[in-house]
């Protein structure tokens, strides 16, 4: 099967690591704040399972890692010499200002190391490393919890629900250590195998994957999980099994949940698609299923609710036509169809935990990044909106929307900072754009982040670029907080 393509910004094919770096900046001079340690590890079970253990042993190093792993900056002006001292300010640093940062505790090997998995509550950032999850305070980003992974991250859910994420690490060779952890203070909540080890095999076995992933999403109290052949729900509270479902094997399966529904998405055989909502009480009987022509095109789920896939046609290569297609809920058929734009720069669509890095989707509304603007579409009829004209030369892609207003990101370069326009969702028209700080050391920052595979967020008067990709060199970052207050509350 040809590679599903990629666009925009990187050009990566699904799971491939990120390119290299060019030589990453020298970090500033800097004096670490205090680092919080995790909460203490929950008193085992009599008789934990051997599987089990190298889990405890991590809480112990994660412990230990907690004192110096990593190295965690507060920036605020330079001195004289250009060194940064600590933020202290009761109010914290200014609109575009760089608040913290958060670099990247696992160095890249020969490996791929997959960062995937970010989520939220109300105070923290929660983030996947290749080999462990780490929550910070978004608003200083003081380190609240930390743990070491018994394995290698290989897998994770796009979203959590009831502040609970569900991750897996490899187990051995296979992609099968299932675990449910409470986003609000790291305690894992259970911990089971998805199948037998002895009974994995090739489809779980991440050096072997020619074909499918295995793919997380949550919905409705379940975990669902899939795989090259076969798909199985779990309850979230526990971990029972629920349901589990054998087939052919496929090359490729994507998965998407949430609160309104849980789609499927599988490529078994040469000639179909299938698209599928699923019920994870009844595996066995979809809500709904949908099957197109593999010519017609490669997809991936941008949003469950509304029901917006991305659809490129098969023949692969990065230079195709792709639109944006918004499916009834209730039975998959086609309602609109945003046709490609020659300006659009959407970034990768195939990373499992984020749908398009470069497309927002909002109620009846589909916000696109492009090189110098960001464009919007109704999802009603597919028709434009408005495009917003930013800078000519750089990306700006959205990145929330509240309070009738659109939040778009325009991506840093090493000569230039980033800046956020504030931009009325009825008209395009900018009512206040932020230029972030130009000082060498913030730019550079800024500059390499923008570089990583991964979206903006904004959450909590923080602008949040995200390492949700790989790690291609030693200097990679996970999280670069920048100062951007509501103005408008």
């Amino acid at each position: 099967m040809t590679q599903p393509p990629s666009y925009g910004y990187p050009h990566q094919p699904p799971s491939a690591p990120l390119p290299p770096v060019t030589q990453p900046p020298t970090m500033p001079s800097f004096h670490p704040p205090t680092l919080h340690s995790g909460p203490s590890a929950p008193a085992p079970r009599s008789g934990p399972p051997a599987w089990r253990k190298p889990a405890l042993i991590g809480l112990v190093l994660a412990v230990l890692l907690a004192a110096g792993g990593w190295a965690l900056w507060a920036f605020t002006g330079d001195d004289a010499s250009g060194s940064k001292e600590p933020a202290a300010t009761a109010k914290g640093p200014a609109a575009g200002r760089v608040a913290w940062m958060a670099e990247a505790r696992t160095k890249p090997d020969k490996d791929n190391r997959e960062a995937l998995g970010t989520w939220f509550t109300s105070s923290l950032v929660v983030k996947a490393e290749p080999d462990m999850v780490t929550a910070y305070d978004i608003k200083t980003g003081a380190k609240k919890w930390s743990f070491l992974l018994q394995g290698p991250l290989c897998s994770a859910s796009r979203e959590s629900e009831g502040n609970v994420a569900v991750i897996a690490a490899k187990f051995g060779s296979v992609c099968t250590h299932l675990m449910a952890v409470d986003l609000r203070s790291g305690k894992r909540i259970w911990e089971e195998l998805l199948v037998p080890e002895k009974d994995a095999g090739d489809s779980l076995t991440p050096g072997k994957w020619a074909k499918a992933n295995l793919e997380l999403a949550l919905h409705d109290g379940h975990v669902y999980a899939i795989w090259g052949n076969g798909e199985q729900t779990r309850r979230l509270k526990d971990g029972k099994r629920v349901e589990e479902e054998k087939r052919d094997s496929c090359e490729m399966v994507d998965s998407a949940g949430g609160k309104d529904r849980l789609i499927a998405i599988t490529y078994c055989g040469s000639d179909t698609i299938k698209i599928r909502s699923i019920n994870p009480k009844k595996l066995e009987k979809s809500r709904w299923s949908r099957t197109i022509k593999r010519n017609d095109g490669f997809l991936s789920i941008i949003s469950t609710d509304p029901l917006v896939v991305s659809q490129a046609p098969g023949n692969g290569g990065q230079d195709n036509l792709y639109d944006f297609v918004v499916l009834d809920p209730e039975n998959g058929k086609e309602k609109a169809r945003v046709a490609y734009n020659t300006l659009w720069e959407r970034g990768n669509c195939f990373l499992a935990t984020s749908g398009c890095t470069g497309a927002l989707v909002d109620k009846d509304s589909l916000y696109v990044a492009a090189r110098g603007a960001t464009m919007a579409y109704d999802l009603s009829n597919g028709k434009e909106r408005w495009t917003f004209k930013a800078d000519a030369n750089r990306l700006t892609t959205p990145v929330s929307v509240r309070n009738g207003r659109l939040a778009a990101y325009t991506f840093a370069t090493p000569d230039r900072p980033g800046r956020i326009s504030y931009v009325a969702t009825s008209s395009g028209k900018a009512e206040r754009t932020v230029d972030h700080t130009g000082t060498s050391a913030d730019l550079k920052n800024e500059s390499v982040m923008a570089k990583s595979e991964g979206f903006p967020r904004l959450v909590n008067d923080r602008l949040l670029l995200v390492n949700d990709g790989g790690f291609g060199a030693e200097d990679s970052g996970m999280v670069l907080a920048i100062s951007a207050p509501d103005d408008s509350r």
